[in-house]
């Protein structure tokens, strides 16, 4: 079957994570995706290379994809890929600023000869303020954005970068949404996804002020003025947090925790999931059983309350407390490292990963497409492309004559693989 996006055509000016994810997702759906490199290729080919042009980080999200690499500051080259733009339904792209109007393949010239066209852009800090023009990537945008997790060896990143793959996912939803849009309207447009906006949305729990009772914040952000000057220890920075802030009483059924065997991952976020658990360790804390319940020190009591849970949990194996606490409807889960997943039965059963096969490397098992269509299925059936690998076929469907594209291949102003 078709995928969804079959019959469109999409040129992608992509690097790294957030543009080239966007674009592969589109490939999933059957779109024809052309990705226009430079000569040396995406950033990421280079990024510690399995054999030359040839990298992991480029592997992942440039499945499906057409490759043209060429010189864009070749006049008779950047005719070509104009003229391909012209076409495209979708435009993907995260120039640095400045150079797509240099090189008129900015929004306002393409709208020109492509009233149609979805042109779709990331940045890393949105395009206004005083950080507009500010290069960023994914471990400045959680130092920015406040995302890492604090405790007391200091602000701890997350290893995945979250933030590029939450920008790649927003700009394929804004880009779906601006095609159905089209569909009723018969009007392009163009789209912006900033890194700084999807680390916001990766916060949505705890990114928003209510005035009635979260005045404390203020006092917080008044004492970090000063606070990094004056030479505060991580661990003084959390007491103080901790001592003006609100108590977390999920803090004890909610996270990672120690079995006799492994770890596990306990959800127990609600008051009942939380009387479950309670029950299933024989253990009492009043503040989950007894409403109303007050401590003077209620941080201090969940910090003794985890202590006890944890000691419980250590009592007994993996295998045992996924059958009991599972039993009581608690969310339970063995936790598994990252090197353990492309094994993981669970994710095979539901066709989470795939194998493709690469011209270069050979076999390779790869996270699937990310959502499910029973009637138009997205299908990863092809690796990513070698470099040029489809320069001159590109370029022919651009309108360059044959002998032209030979003679800009001989003058090094194309890649061409084929």
């Amino acid at each position: 079957m078709a995928g969804p996006y079959a019959g469109l055509r999409v040129v992608e000016f992509g690097r790294f994570i957030a543009a080239p994810y966007a674009a592969q997702l589109l490939a999933d759906g059957g779109s024809d995706v052309i990705k226009v490199e430079p000569l040396l290729g995406d950033n990421t080919r280079q990024m510690a290379p399995i054999v030359p042009g040839e990298g992991r980080q480029f592997l992942n999200k440039n499945r499906g994809k057409r490759s043209l690499a060429v010189d864009l500051g070749n006049e008779e080259v950047l005719a070509g890929v104009r003229t391909l733009v012209a076409g495209a339904d979708v435009v993907i792209a995260n120039f640095r600023p400045g150079l797509a109007e240099a090189m008129g393949l900015d929004y306002e010239t393409v709208l020109d000869s492509n009233p149609r066209v979805i042109y779709a852009e990331n940045t890393a800090f949105g395009r206004l303020g005083p950080m507009a023009d500010a290069p960023g990537v994914d471990i400045v945008m959680q130092a920015y954005s406040g995302l890492p997790v604090l405790d007391e060896h200091g602000p701890r990143p997350i290893a995945a970068p979250a933030i590029d793959y939450a920008a790649g996912l927003l700009m394929s939803w804004g880009i779906a949404t601006a095609l159905y849009h089209r569909e009723r309207s018969g009007r392009g447009q163009k789209l912006d996804v900033s890194l700084l906006q999807a680390a916001l949305v990766l916060q949505n729990n705890q990114l928003n002020h209510l005035d009635a009772i979260d005045g404390w914040r203020n006092d917080y952000v008044e004492y970090l003025k000063t606070a990094f000057a004056d030479g505060k220890s991580w661990d003084e920075i959390l007491d103080h947090r901790e001592a003006i802030g609100p108590f977390a009483v999920a803090r004890a059924y909610y996270g990672m925790f120690r079995t006799a065997d492994g770890v596990i991952g306990i959800g127990g976020l609600s008051k009942p999931f939380q009387r479950s658990l309670l029950g299933l360790l024989e253990i009492e804390d009043p503040s989950v059983t007894e409403p109303n319940w007050e401590s003077d020190d209620m941080n201090g009591h969940m910090r003794d309350m985890r202590t006890l849970v944890e000691t419980k949990l250590m009592e007994w194996p993996t295998a045992h407390w996924l059958t009991a606490i599972g039993a009581t409807g608690v969310p339970v889960a063995e936790y598994h490292t990252q090197e353990q997943m492309p094994d993981l039965e669970q994710a095979w059963a539901n066709d989470y990963f795939v194998r493709l096969e690469h011209e270069l490397l050979g076999g390779l098992t790869v996270v699937a497409p990310p959502v499910k269509f029973s009637d138009t299925p997205l299908a990863a059936d092809e690796a990513s492309p070698v470099l040029g690998k489809h320069s001159r076929e590109v370029l022919s469907e651009a309108g360059l004559e044959a002998d032209a594209i030979e003679r800009l291949v001989g003058e090094g102003a194309i890649v061409a693989s084929d």
